[in-house]
């Protein structure tokens, strides 16, 4: 019994100062600072009134290659590995690994089955469409452009995935770039150049189709809107069609923003953004929630910038910008340190204790 109790007692001991040592773990360190680029004269003042030289130019930055695979996501605009539909493998689920293999990639109507299954996803099969990842269990399906998806068989059906472009994204050797929650995929030229917009972190990425790769760059700007107004969606089909609606015009008259009426209106391919070139303004327009938001497009021209309390101002966007770093990676103390804060809050609301 008193062994017991010693061990016990020993074992709460050592618990303790895990603890101890968890809690004690350092803040998390920023390593990286926003990298800045100031004009001389321009970028602390009140606004832009001076048109200076930047000190340095800013480029896109390549980052890193791709397989071609992931131009399944970027066509889709999802990122992550996702279901698109399941198929019933019928007589063909008795067939041993190898015959099934054989079976999948020589008698199966992969174009078919994409037009029949998904909404807007069009397969054209390659020559060799499917690659055998594991013998009778698992596949990658390739089309002509090289977009790719993976087929895993589950008892006697075969499902149809998204391969997972975020995970390549984070755990690429060469640059690891972390992802936010809120992005945006836009086709910039059909299976050729994409757009994503990390709206979280305020960074923005060119995917470029290379030879047999595709180019991750970063772009050294990031897109600025500042909300104006909202109206009523019934615009949209007008602007569809590449026209001024008289009833968005008076809004902006409304609104007392100038617009020209001999001003340019261009859609977006996804049928839910346009653009109002009215120079030297620009105008975005989203259907947000079936209701037109109105945005004045500040990419071109200034942008707002503030550093601390005594840096703020503007510089000029097309020659200077700011990256912000990502969220700075825990050590492994500093997550477990996270996790056991956690627990203790769990039980102290279980306790009915004050979390304070």
């Amino acid at each position: 019994m008193k062994r017991l109790i010693f061990f016990l007692i020993f074992i709460l001991t050592i618990g303790g100062c895990i603890c101890v040592y968890l809690l004690q773990a350092p803040p998390v360190e920023q390593k990286k600072v926003p990298k800045l680029q100031i004009h001389t004269r321009t970028a602390l003042r009140g606004r832009p009134t001076v048109d200076s030289k930047p000190i340095v130019y800013t480029k896109d930055v390549y980052r890193f290659s791709l397989d071609p695979q992931f131009i399944s996501n970027l066509n889709s605009g999802k990122l992550e590995r996702e279901l698109l539909f399941t198929a019933g493998l019928a007589h063909r689920a008795k067939l041993k690994t190898a015959r099934l293999d054989a079976s999948l990639k020589t008698e199966t109507n992969w174009q078919k089955m994409f037009s029949d299954m998904t909404k807007d996803i069009r397969f054209r099969p390659s020559a060799s469409p499917i690659e055998v990842l594991l013998s009778g269990e698992e596949w990658l399906l390739r089309d002509t452009t090289g977009a790719a998806y993976t087929v895993v068989k589950t008892d006697s059906n075969v499902e149809v995935y998204l391969p997972n472009l975020r995970e390549a994204f984070e755990a690429n050797k060469t640059m690891p770039i972390s992802l936010s929650k809120d992005l945006e995929i836009s086709i910039k030229q059909t299976n050729r150049r994409w757009l994503i917009k990390d709206n979280g972190y305020k960074q923005a990425y060119s995917v470029v189709k290379g030879e047999g790769k595709l180019n991750v760059f970063q772009l050294s700007k990031f897109e600025i809107l500042a909300f104006l107004f909202e109206a009523d969606a019934a615009s949209q089909d007008s602007l569809a069609q590449g026209k001024l609606p008289s009833k968005l015009l008076q809004e902006f008259v409304a609104e007392k923003i100038p617009l020209s009426r001999r001003a340019r209106v261009s859609a977006g391919e996804d049928g839910m953004r346009w653009e109002i070139n009215s120079p030297p303004l620009k105008y975005n327009i989203r259907n947000e929630n079936n209701r037109l938001k109105v945005y004045l497009d500040l990419e071109s021209r200034w942008l707002r910038i503030k550093v601390d309390d005594s840096t703020k101002g503007w510089v000029q966007s097309e020659r200077g910008t700011i990256f912000e770093p990502p969220p700075p990676t825990l050590s492994s103390r500093q997550q477990a340190k996270e996790r056991l804060l956690v627990l203790i809050d769990r039980l102290k609301e279980k306790a009915g204790l004050p979390n304070e």
